[in-house]
């Protein structure tokens, strides 16, 4: 099916969200969606062995016109209902199904960037399956109930009024106005002027020097991969790296794969603005984090409480607990002004209150927005 998506007339940085024009094109934008009447037409899914899809594939292959299931990584079998195959019979699938919708399920920078590719300038329509959820209201499990809080104007608004009084470089507020006009839209394609490597996260030196003599705390250290990279961006100069992680399996992994690591203290615990116990929901990827839905106890604590050398370097990716984290490291901020850098995608309103929760902590800092991956997640706000 023939597809026009209305493409963005704003110049990236200089959005007006209150405008007219701005409200106007975002109806243009879902009409145009609508139009290609998703609950009916045939629809082959791309990617979709991709495991944060598999809530939308269900439910695609339950009560939509799934047709064809595109993925190198499942066995073919071209007489099951939908049709599998690998990406080699795209050309196959849509000459049998000329009117088909593709659907992007995967979410990886390389997978994107491959299927992509693959689709190529074709007339059809190609649509990230967060597009078509939104388009659909569907509601495939709780896990991506945020894409509702995410594309509120009036969120968007409030955050663009907000970080934009903290953000003074070019490139921090073409990545703002991508990242909202994304919210709003979901199209992947406004974030490809300004996703950044993912294996550039948190360590941009442009922004975010680093010195000798680093305590590097690691909010959210999973299996210590970000541990690794602070190795290399650090060149192996530092006095101590400390590696925080809630979850028992993950933090367990952490342990094993750091045994080598000079100088580094790992901490079995979450950060917090207090010491506490909370429910701790455990997921297969690097996604655990406190919620209602936890299975289990974990231990929380502030980075004042704690018995260690001052930080000269905070990261913090702790799904959602990043501004309870910087009040449990009030102290120390206000005092020694460590580097900041700041996971800012987990809320919807993660845009309008951690610029302002820093700077209640201490006022003198200077902000740069980063972001690293194709899709929604993986904004980082570096203060220093």
């Amino acid at each position: 099916m023939s597809f026009s998506r209305p493409a963005c007339p704003f110049d990236l940085g200089a959005v007006y969200f209150e405008a007219r024009p701005l409200i106007d094109w975002l109806a243009a934008e879902r009409q145009a969606k609508l139009d290609l009447n998703l609950s009916q037409c045939p629809l082959i899914l791309i990617g979709a062995n991709a495991v944060l899809a598999q809530p939308f594939v269900a439910a695609c292959k339950a009560g939509l016109n799934v047709v064809a299931i595109i993925d190198n990584a499942l066995p073919a079998d071209t007489a099951s209902t939908p049709m599998i195959v690998g990406d080699a019979d795209l050309d196959l699938v849509l000459k049998t199904f000329p009117d088909a919708v593709g659907i992007l399920c995967c979410g990886s920078e390389n997978a994107l960037r491959h299927f992509r590719h693959l689709w190529g300038p074709r007339p059809q329509a190609l649509l990230f399956y967060f597009e078509v959820i939104a388009a659909l209201d569907m509601a495939p499990g709780f896990r991506l109930d945020f894409m509702r809080r995410f594309q509120s104007l009036e969120t968007a608004q409030a955050a663009r009024r907000t970080a934009s009084r903290h953000l003074t470089d070019a490139a921090s507020l073409k990545t703002l106005d991508a990242l909202l006009l994304h919210h709003l839209t979901w199209d992947i394609g406004l974030l490809d002027a300004v996703s950044r490597p993912e294996k550039a996260i948190y360590f941009e030196n442009d922004v975010m020097p680093l010195t000798a003599e680093e305590v590097f705390v690691d909010g959210g250290a999973y299996d210590g991969d970000t541990v690794r990279q602070f190795l290399a961006a650090s060149g192996g100069r530092y006095r101590h790296v400390h590696a925080f992680e809630l979850d028992p399996v993950n933090a367990a992994a952490l342990v094993d794969k750091t045994r080598d690591v000079a100088r580094l203290t790992p901490h079995a615990v979450g950060l917090w603005s207090r010491r506490a116990q909370l429910a701790l929901e455990h997921r297969d990827d690097d996604g655990s984090r406190v919620s209602a839905h936890g299975d289990h106890y974990s231990d929380l604590v502030a980075l004042d409480d704690l018995d260690i050398a001052p930080p000269t370097f905070i990261k913090l990716d702790v799904e959602g607990a990043e501004v309870e984290a910087l009040r449990g490291a009030a102290r120390l901020i206000a005092e020694h002004k460590p580097k900041l850098a700041i996971c800012a995608y987990h809320k919807a309103d993660d845009l309008a209150t951690l610029f302002d929760t820093v700077m209640s902590l201490r006022d003198d800092y200077q902000f740069h927005l980063r972001h690293y991956s194709p899709i929604v997640f993986d904004t980082v706000i570096y203060a220093t």
